[in-house]
C-alpha cells in the first residue's frame, strides 16, 4: 500500500498542532504539484503562507479571511510578512477589508470584498400551501449572539419566539443566560427543521454582540433567501449585508427598546414585512446565491494566479 506524499509528516503535525496547520503543511508538501491554492480560512491560509514564504515554488495562493483582528493573526503579517505569499485575500465585510489594507499592510490590489452565500435552492420561500404563523418570530445561530437583548425585547409581548441556538461549527452547546419568559423557547435544530422554522415565522431576528467580525452572515442570508424580513444588529463588522429599510432592518447593538419597536412595527405592518422579504430574496438571487459565490471565488483564484505568474 502506497502513502500519499506528506501524509505521515502531516499526521505528526496534526497531533502536535491540530488539523488546520496539518492541512497547511500538507498543501505545502504538494506545492510543486499544483498551480494554485485556495484556502477557505485564515486558520489554514496563514500557516500555509508562512511556509511558502521561504519557498521558490511558483504556485499562487488565494485566501478567504473571516477575521484578522485578533493579535495572534496580526503577528503573521507584522512579524512573518506573510502578505508577500498571499496573492488574493477575500473578505466578507468592509471592516475586514479596511483592516487588511490599513493595519496589516496588504496592498489594496490584493484585497477583494465579496458577498457570502446562501443556497437559494434549499432555502427558498414557502409555497402557497405553507401557513405562516403571524405571531411567530425566529432567531438562529450561536457565535456572538445577543439573545439576552432579544429576550428582553419580547418579554411580555403577545407573540412567540423560537430561538434555534446552535452552529454546525461549534460543538459546545449554547444555553440561556437567564430564565426565559413563557413566550420564548430555546433549542438546537437540524437544517431541515430550521428551514421549516424560517418558513413558518412572520419575522426573523439575528441579535449580535458588538464586534468587528461579520458574525451572523450565514444565518442572515439563509433567512433572506427564505424571503423573510430580517431584523439584525448593526455592529462594526455587520454593515454590508442588509440595505437598511430595503432588504432588511438594522437595529443598534444591545438596545432592547429599539429591537422591540422594530418587531412591533413590522408585525403590525405585514405588507411592509413582505415587501422587505421579497427584496431580500431578490438580493440573494441576483448577488448572493451559491452560484454567484462560486463564480467570484473562481475568478479571484484566476486573478491571483495571473498576478503571481507575471510578477
Amino acid at each position: 500500500m502506497s502513502t500519499a506524499p506528506g501524509t505521515r509528516p502531516c499526521a505528526r503535525v496534526a497531533r502536535a498542532l491540530g488539523p488546520s496547520p496539518a492541512l497547511a503543511f500538507l498543501g505545502f508538501s504538494q506545492r510543486n504539484r499544483y498551480d494554485a491554492f485556495l484556502t477557505t480560512g485564515e486558520d489554514i491560509g496563514l500557516p500555509l503562507a508562512a511556509l511558502l514564504k521561504g519557498s521558490s515554488a511558483p504556485c499562487s495562493h488565494t485566501m478567504i479571511a473571516h477575521t484578522l483582528f485578533p493579535l495572534k493573526k496580526q503577528a503573521f503579517f507584522r512579524v512573518l510578512r506573510v502578505q508577500d505569499r498571499i496573492d488574493r485575500v477575500l473578505s466578507y465585510s468592509t471592516s475586514e477589508e479596511r483592516n487588511m489594507i490599513d493595519r496589516l499592510g496588504m496592498p489594496e490590489s490584493k484585497v477583494q470584498r465579496i458577498f457570502y452565500q446562501a443556497d437559494p435552492q434549499f432555502f427558498h420561500p414557502p409555497n402557497n400551501g405553507h401557513t405562516m404563523e403571524t405571531d411567530l418570530i425566529c432567531a438562529a445561530g450561536q457565535l456572538l449572539r445577543d439573545y439576552d437583548t432579544l429576550v428582553e425585547a419580547v418579554r411580555g409581548l403577545p407573540l412567540r419566539v423560537k430561538i434555534a441556538a446552535g452552529s454546525p461549527w461549534i460543538e459546545q452547546p449554547l444555553r440561556p443566560g437567564r430564565k426565559l419568559p413563557p413566550n420564548v423557547t430555546w433549542g438546537k435544530m437540524n437544517r431541515f427543521d430550521l428551514r421549516d422554522l424560517y418558513a413558518r415565522s412572520a419575522l426573523a431576528v439575528v441579535p449580535i454582540l458588538e464586534n468587528d467580525y461579520q458574525t451572523g452572515i450565514a444565518t442572515i442570508l439563509e433567512m433572506m433567501s427564505m424571503g423573510k424580513c430580517v431584523i439584525a444588529t448593526r455592529t462594526r463588522g455587520q454593515t454590508d449585508t442588509i440595505a437598511d429599510g430595503e432588504t432588511g432592518i438594522y437595529v443598534p447593538p444591545g438596545d432592547p427598546d429599539a429591537l422591540r419597536k422594530a418587531i412591533q412595527r413590522l408585525l403590525s405592518d405585514p405588507a411592509e414585512a413582505a415587501r422587505i422579504g421579497a427584496a431580500a430574496r431578490r438580493f440573494i438571487e441576483e448577488r448572493a446565491g451559491l452560484d454567484h459565490f462560486v463564480q467570484r471565488i473562481a475568478a479571484a483564484v484566476r486573478a491571483g494566479h495571473a498576478t503571481r505568474a507575471t510578477s
